[in-house]
């Protein structure tokens, strides 16, 4: 598999992950002049601002690149953050809003067998 395609995969798996825990999706990759969001959902009364980050799980991996959430930098968080405002901006949400990451590590051998690990709040912002 490609990439992108490993990305579209994780993005698949963690909105199924969702879906299981009573998020509604409300959309997927979300555009703005700032950055992409991956998903965003609803949760009760909060909307739920996703990255997601699709890696292999092995510790060879793990040891070179570190844990999928680490790719999410400085600049990422950023673009993250400035896309967030532009969709609350454009959307005119009463919703209180988190920002999460979702970590898909997949098996080398098998992309079928995968775990996933939910950032809440990954931010660590108040609202």
């Amino acid at each position: 598999m490609k990439t992108k395609e490993i990305g579209d995969y994780g993005e698949r798996l963690a909105i199924g992950y969702l879906r299981r825990r009573f998020y509604r999706i409300l959309e997927r990759n979300y555009s703005s002049k700032h950055g992409e969001i991956d998903i965003i959902a609803k949760k009760k009364k909060r909307i739920v601002f996703i990255e997601v980050k699709t890696r292999r799980d092995c510790p060879e991996s793990i040891k070179r690149y570190g844990r999928a959430a680490a790719a999410v930098n400085y600049e990422k968080r950023q673009h993250i953050r400035y896309a967030v405002k532009d969709y609350l901006r454009r959307n005119n949400t009463s919703l209180s809003p988190r920002i999460d990451i979702i970590e898909v590590y997949f098996s080398p051998d098998n992309i079928r067998k995968h775990r996933i690990v939910h950032i809440e709040n990954a931010f660590g912002e108040k609202g």
